[in-house]
């Protein structure tokens, strides 16, 4: 349930300059959360543009705890939207068809569409939108959007088994997520990730190499410090794989660092367990046993 709240004697949704939304996904107090929004409405805001404010926030149907705070006062109106798969897929294929909207704007839901029935596994629906998205924006030149469909169109090729077709998607999805100075990073990121994780289910390593090494960059431009450090650990292993020991115990040491100035428990215990694994099959029974205590201090 969402609650719409006005400051002015005016209706809601009608109206107004600002909208803030509070919708928390998780909620530990219902009773704190709700004291806090009563205190915000209460709140006599300095600016003028503050006055015509509106506020919408999650409500709990179950614990209706500001409902019982804030029932009866005004300027409140109550919505029960239908928030299900369902009618947002109404939704959106109601402004697709809508021709009052504007273009951009539809195609934009289309993309949202595409993504949508390709996690759904609907397959040659989301290859077909993913298609007319790129016979659209290719020709005008927005680059981005057109290697968002492209990638896109490679992932549902990967998931139909179509390995060559994903292949030819993805690679042609690099040339306009890399166009210009200043390229559309997070989509360029996504590109090279789905390459260098083809090429390792190929067992292309070199070339996987080369990919996860892109995309550690990339992820540092990104400040995604998480994913370069995954993306080192994969480039680790690609190089494990053709024998380049050294360079690979590099790799995993500098994702070992990083892990350790993030406190990510997860990914030190992964590295080290790399590390002591590539220890113990080469024979360095010192340092694997230095890395299996590791190990153990992160266990306790």
């Amino acid at each position: 349930m969402l609650a719409a709240f006005s400051r002015e004697l005016l209706p809601v949704p009608n109206g107004g300059n600002n909208v803030w939304i509070f919708f928390p996904l998780e909620v530990t107090s219902y009773t704190a959360f709700s004291v806090l929004i009563v205190e915000m409405l209460q709140h006599e805001f300095p600016f003028p543009w503050c006055h015509h404010l509106r506020f919408i926030v999650r409500e709990d149907p179950t614990e209706r705890a500001l409902q019982k705070v804030l029932g009866g006062s005004p300027r409140i109106q109550w919505y029960r939207p239908d928030l299900s798969v369902d009618a947002v897929n109404r939704s959106m294929e109601a402004e697709i068809a809508d021709e009052e909207l504007p273009l951009e704007e539809r195609l934009n839901t289309l993309m949202v569409m595409a993504m949508t029935d390709c996690a759904h596994n609907r397959l040659p629906e989301a290859l077909e939108k993913y298609e007319l998205l790129l016979r659209y924006h290719a020709p005008m030149g927005n680059q981005a959007m057109a290697a968002l469909a492209l990638n896109g169109m490679g992932q549902v090729y990967e998931k139909m088994g179509n390995i060559d077709c994903a292949n030819e998607s993805y690679e042609a999805a690099l040339i306009p997520s890399s166009h210009g100075e200043n390229p559309p990073i997070p989509v360029f990121l996504n590109v090279v990730l789905n390459l260098a994780n083809l090429r390792r289910s190929e067992e292309r390593w070199e070339d996987a190499e080369a990919y996860f090494d892109l995309a550690q960059q990339l992820a540092t431009v990104n400040r995604d410090p998480s994913l370069k450090i995954r993306s080192l650990e994969n480039r680790g292993i690609c190089q494990q794989r053709q024998g380049k020991l050294q360079e690979a115990c590099k790799s995993w040491n500098d994702g070992l660092v990083m892990a350790a100035q993030l406190e990510d428990v997860e990914l030190c215990r992964g590295l080290l367990e790399r590390l002591r694994e590539h220890f113990a099959e080469t024979g360095q029974i010192t340092k694997e046993h230095e890395v299996r205590e590791q190990l153990t201090a992160f266990t306790k």
